[in-house]
């Protein structure tokens, strides 16, 4: 299934509008069950932060030189994907549980829908500081401000979007938005720890 350039039109207006806490964003959002499988593939649309991440952690490890190549270790490319990937699904998955435990199955899939869409828009937005630092327009304590800011921003709209979907009081929302921190943080430990 590929996602067309209207669905992702309209996906991104949707999760503008959620950022401005307009509930009626929702509406945007293909909430079929080919709209559940197609948000997925909102993860391609977000190759260039895959690029930025790659960059950035050979950068980290002491492996970008100017006349290397980018894609040249396997083994650092493979964990960088996979890490991306266990990013975006890390939520999704738990919340399969969660939503049978407080009895969500009914939003469930609305609730994936959106947060892959946001996630899809998070990563890329978030891919911005760590770039204009790799490229020497920023320094790293400007472009920590700056992916701070946007971090609280994506936050803040999951939250809202959290919410909207599940039904939920403030408090349940933000535990599940601490949740989904949480796992990407441990995503990311893992991926560091893989890489050394």
């Amino acid at each position: 299934m590929i996602v067309t350039a209207d669905e992702v039109n309209r996906s991104f207006r949707g999760t503008l509008d959620l950022l401005n806490s307009r509930v009626e964003g929702l509406k945007s959002f293909d909430m079929s069950e080919r709209g559940f499988w197609r948000s997925f593939t909102a993860l391609w649309l977000t190759l260039p932060a895959y690029i930025v991440s790659l960059a950035f952690e050979r950068l980290r490890l002491g492996l970008l030189q100017p006349d290397r190549s980018l894609l040249g270790n396997l083994w650092l490319d493979l964990v960088v994907a996979l890490g991306h990937v266990a990013g975006f699904l890390a939520l999704p998955i738990a919340m399969i549980w969660i939503a049978r435990w407080f009895r969500l199955e009914k939003a469930y899939a609305p609730f994936v829908i959106v947060t892959n869409w946001i996630s899809a828009v998070g990563m890329l937005v978030l891919s911005v500081p760590a770039m204009l630092m790799l490229l020497g327009w920023a320094p790293p304590g400007l472009a920590s401000l700056f992916s701070l800011a946007f971090a609280v921003i994506i936050v803040r709209m999951q939250w809202f979007a959290t919410k909207s979907t599940l039904g939920l009081s403030s408090m349940p929302a933000l535990g599940i938005v601490i949740l989904g921190i949480v796992l990407n943080s441990l995503v990311g430990i893992a991926m560091r720890g893989l890489l050394g």
